[in-house]
C-alpha cells in the first residue's frame, strides 16, 4: 500500500513537472506585433495611380525664389503614354508666366510668351522637368510613395467632401528633384500623402528648402478625375 502510494505521488509529481513549464511558456509569450499596413496602403495607391488611364494634376506653391528660374505650378492631364497636356507656371528672369505645354512621345512642346505657336523646347533650360515624366511608374509621382523613409500613418484629414487617410515620412532630395527640379539633391523633405476611400492618391505635400536661403517651402500636389478617356497628341 505504502509503495503504491509512493509510486502514485511520484507519477503525479512527474506530470506536474512536465505541465507547469508549458503553462509558464504560454503565459510569458509576447503578443504578435501588429502588422504595419502603411507600406501596403501606399503600394495599393501607387498601383491604382499607375493603372489609371489618366489623372488630373494640380501642383502649386505659395513661395517664389529671390533669383533664378523655377517651376511654381502645373495644371493638366497626365496619361501613361506617358504624356501631359495643360499649363505650367514658371518664373523666368523675374517674371511669372503661365505656359501652355504638351509633352508626348519624348518631346516637350510649349507656347512660350509672345510666341503664337507651340515649339519644341528643352525644359531643363527653364528649370522645369518634362511633365510627362510625372506619370513614370519608377521616377515619377507614384514612385515616390514606396521610397519614403520612416513611413507612418498620420491620422485623417478632410479635403473638400473627402476624408483622407494620411501617411507621413521623408524623401531625399534626389528623389524629389525629377518632379521639382529646385529641390536640393542632398536635402531631406517631409512628405505627407492623402489617400481616399478608393485607395487613390488625392494629395501629396512635400516640404523643405526648394529655394536657396528661403527656409522651408511646401509644394502641394492634388489629383482627381481618375480614369477619364484622354488621348494626348503632339500639336
Amino acid at each position: 500500500m505504502i509503495a503504491d502510494r509512493i509510486r502514485r505521488l511520484a507519477a503525479a509529481g512527474a506530470l506536474l513537472a512536465f505541465v507547469l513549464p508549458l503553462a509558464g511558456c504560454g503565459g510569458n509569450q509576447e503578443p504578435a506585433a501588429k502588422e504595419d499596413t502603411s507600406t501596403a496602403a501606399l503600394a495599393t495607391a501607387k498601383k491604382n495611380f499607375d493603372d489609371a488611364t489618366s489623372v488630373h494634376l494640380d501642383l502649386a506653391t505659395d513661395s517664389t525664389p529671390t533669383s533664378g528660374d523655377a517651376v511654381l505650378g502645373a495644371n493638366g492631364i497626365l496619361t501613361h503614354q506617358p504624356a501631359f497636356q495643360g499649363e505650367v507656371k514658371v518664373l523666368l528672369s523675374g517674371f511669372n508666366a503661365t505656359v501652355p505645354v504638351i509633352a508626348v512621345d519624348g518631346k516637350v512642346y510649349a507656347k512660350l510668351p509672345l510666341t503664337p505657336k507651340y515649339a519644341v523646347i528643352d525644359p531643363s533650360e527653364y528649370g522645369a522637368p518634362n511633365p510627362a515624366d510625372f506619370a513614370d511608374a519608377g521616377k515619377g509621382i507614384s514612385g515616390l510613395l514606396l521610397k519614403m523613409n520612416d513611413v507612418r500613418k498620420d491620422g485623417t484629414t478632410r479635403e473638400g467632401k473627402q476624408v483622407l487617410t494620411r501617411y507621413a515620412g521623408t524623401l531625399t532630395g534626389d528623389l524629389v528633384a525629377p518632379i521639382i527640379p529646385s529641390a536640393d539633391a542632398t536635402g531631406s523633405y517631409d512628405t505627407v500623402v492623402g489617400i481616399d476611400q478608393d485607395d487613390r492618391i488625392v494629395t501629396l505635400d512635400v516640404t523643405g528648402e526648394f529655394f536657396s536661403g528661403g527656409g522651408d517651402e511646401t509644394y502641394r500636389l492634388r489629383f482627381d478625375d481618375y480614369d477619364k478617356s484622354v488621348k494626348i497628341t503632339a500639336p
